[in-house]
């Protein structure tokens, strides 16, 4: 019998062992990405289709309205708008 002083070769099938569980993680991992990303865009999509649901801003409307505060013309109606606040926050909360 000969020791020469090095330590004993670890066999090729602890080696595969420690590779499989390696990957096994690598895989768990990517998977884990995988789903965080489809998460985040499916919350960036939810919100772009509530941006695309809004109407679109009448520039020239919101120009008149302006016009007619600033020379004093425009009147609230202040029941109509009441109605309004109330009729909208029922529909958000629904």
């Amino acid at each position: 019998m000969k020791i020469d002083g090095q330590s004993p070769k670890v066999p090729v099938q602890d080696k595969n062992v420690h590779r499989d569980k390696t990957t096994a993680n690598s895989e768990a991992q990517k998977a884990s990405d995988l789903h965080k990303a489809d998460t985040k865009q499916f919350s960036v999509n939810k919100i772009r289709g509530k941006i695309d649901a809004e109407p679109d801003i009448d520039m020239e409307k919101v120009k008149a309205l302006k016009a007619k505060i600033k020379n004093g013309e425009y009147q609230v109606d202040s029941k109509k708008l009441a109605n309004n606040l109330i009729k909208n926050s029922l529909q958000e909360d629904f």
